[in-house]
């Protein structure tokens, strides 16, 4: 367990929140650096706007508090403990395979994934959510699965990145700064063509480009995503035709309202931007 370390006093960053940033605040609070990524996820832990583009930190007030929880820091830890799916089918006490079979239908929503040695993706689940599904739907654990969920599976049908990607999609547009950044987050999902027809102007896409969020979480995967063979690179891209023009639909709004705020923050500082799509960038 991490050594736990009294925060000591807090800056004010551009927020004017007296904060930690995440190594202090993962340090008071006893975590890893996982646990405090679903702590945040899962919004046990606030976090307020950083000096930079999609930092974020901690309000000290709010590490205060949980430092100050009976049962601290386990029953922190408890709340946000993740598990891969052979040890989600322990807990609910069902085989893995059928919960693989729930996990591909849609019923569980992973919070994050990383690849392992062999480059197939495992994916981590909050195990309180896993159970709450369990006592709402008892009869998923046993029995015949129900008719369309069987369907969806001989369809070949696999919802855990969809899952994935709404889940991370929305913790970034709440944690958007501006117009501009809550637009960056349907783009980074999008492929650089639909990206391209929904927003035929060069800089606006080029600061978009520059506002791409982190859609992996604060936590680098070793070795980068995009060292990665193409099936795993692909989790963060939306390629289903229908959740492709869902986020295109949002991505035409949030341009729309961004539009309307004034210009791209970035396009006057960042002009030169390549896009990939657009062929090598034009310097003056």
């Amino acid at each position: 367990m991490p050594v736990l370390h009294a925060p000591a006093a807090a800056p004010r960053p551009a927020s004017g929140v007296p904060s930690l940033s995440r190594p202090r605040a993962t340090s008071a609070l006893g975590l890893t650096y996982w646990e405090f990524d679903a702590a945040v996820h899962l919004g046990l832990l606030p976090t307020v706007p950083g000096d930079r583009p999609w930092q974020r930190r901690v309000p000290r007030r709010d590490v205060d508090r949980l430092r100050g929880d009976p049962g601290f820091p386990g029953l922190l830890r408890a709340r946000v403990r993740l598990v891969n799916a052979s040890e989600g089918a322990q807990l609910l006490r069902i085989s893995s395979a059928r919960f693989a079979r729930l996990a591909r239908g849609g019923l569980f929503s992973p919070l994050s994934f990383y690849p392992n040695r062999h480059g197939v993706l495992v994916w981590r689940y909050p195990a309180a959510e896993l159970l709450s599904v369990a006592r709402m739907r008892p009869e998923l654990l046993t029995g015949p699965l129900p008719p369309g969920l069987r369907q969806a599976l001989r369809r070949g049908e696999d919802w855990r990145p969809r899952r994935w990607r709404g889940r991370r999609t929305g913790q970034l547009i709440r944690h958007a700064r501006g117009p501009w950044e809550k637009a960056a987050v349907p783009a980074a999902v999008l492929t650089p063509a639909t990206v391209r027809a929904a927003v035929p102007d060069l800089r606006e896409r080029k600061a978009l480009r520059a506002l791409r969020p982190p859609l992996t979480g604060d936590v680098p995967l070793r070795p980068p995503l995009e060292d990665w063979p193409p099936p795993v690179r692909e989790v963060t891209r939306a390629t289903d035709p229908d959740e492709s023009r869902w986020y295109e639909s949002l991505l035409l709004l949030a341009v729309r309202e961004a539009r309307r705020s004034g210009p791209p923050p970035v396009a006057s500082q960042r002009a030169d931007v390549g896009d990939p799509d657009d062929g090598p960038s034009r310097r003056g």
